[in-house]
């Protein structure tokens, strides 16, 4: 397998940390629900199948962490500024490069 097949359907960079985003997902989901239970379901994992697979369930993938967590971030951004923030000391993944 070679990088170019490695690469993210968004961004096209080679994904580096291969976790897919439901695993992603599952993660977020328990961050968000120590803040605000509510705003659980606006986080959610999505199956973009790829040439790579996911480090934790094995599951074939095309969507990078930073691609995911920044949709995720947008989303979380809108609805609380705190929550957001905290999203961004845990699920950065050279998010506030980026964004800030």
């Amino acid at each position: 397998m070679t990088a170019a097949q490695n690469r993210c359907v968004e961004c096209d960079d080679i994904i580096a940390n291969p976790v897919c985003p439901n695993c992603l997902a599952a993660q977020m989901m328990v961050m968000v629900g120590e803040y605000d239970q509510n705003l659980v379901n606006c986080v959610k994992g999505i199956s973009i199948e790829g040439d790579i697979t996911c480090i934790i369930c094995n599951e074939r993938m095309g969507l990078c962490a930073h691609c995911f967590s920044k949709d995720i971030y947008c989303i979380l951004s809108e609805k609380n500024q705190k929550i957001s923030k905290e999203f961004l000391q845990r699920f950065d993944f050279d998010l506030r490069k980026e964004l800030i």
